[in-house]
């Protein structure tokens, strides 16, 4: 016997029973299976009446995440939620990070790349350079990034001052 083809919104359901999705991601995800447009309309608007999709608490968790697993500055946070459909506007507010997730943010920034710097970076102006572009890349400010360089290396130089006499 032929198995029923599923709805959108059963298709839907079975998405966001795995974990949440912005709203444009959950649409092209319905796309990639062949769903017609109307139907990802209706499941879309069902999802979003029972608040199955809220891009606003799933924006807040991503930058979360992000910032303090993946190590991501503010630029780069604003950047990725845009690019999942977040206004310009929200996206900024959202990736303005509190204190402590933004230190969390650079703690680990910092740890990644100090795990592919060699040994002694610390004492080397290109190596500095270059952790300070890694932290940038990741989506810091400059003078935040040198600041943070600066410290972790000033801090590095004094826990291994001893090594030298």
């Amino acid at each position: 016997m032929p198995r029923k083809k599923r709805s959108a919104y059963q298709i839907a359901l079975d998405l966001l029973s795995r974990r949440d999705h912005f709203q444009n991601e959950l649409v092209e995800k319905l796309r990639s299976r062949d769903v017609p447009a109307d139907e990802i309309d209706a499941a879309i608007a069902r999802c979003a009446q029972l608040d199955l999709i809220n891009d606003h608490r799933v924006a807040e968790r991503f930058v979360e995440i992000r910032a303090a697993d993946r190590g991501w500055g503010p630029h780069r946070l604003a950047a990725e939620l845009r690019q999942r459909g977040i206004s310009a506007e929200d996206a900024e507010r959202l990736s303005d990070l509190p204190a402590d997730l933004a230190a969390a943010a650079m703690r680990t920034a910092l740890r990644k790349a100090e795990i592919r710097a060699p040994t002694g970076w610390w004492r080397d102006g290109q190596r500095r350079a270059r952790m300070v572009s890694s932290l940038i890349t990741r989506g810091f400010e400059a003078e935040v990034a040198i600041a943070a360089v600066d410290e972790l290396a000033a801090s590095r130089e004094n826990n291994h001052a001893f090594d030298d006499q």
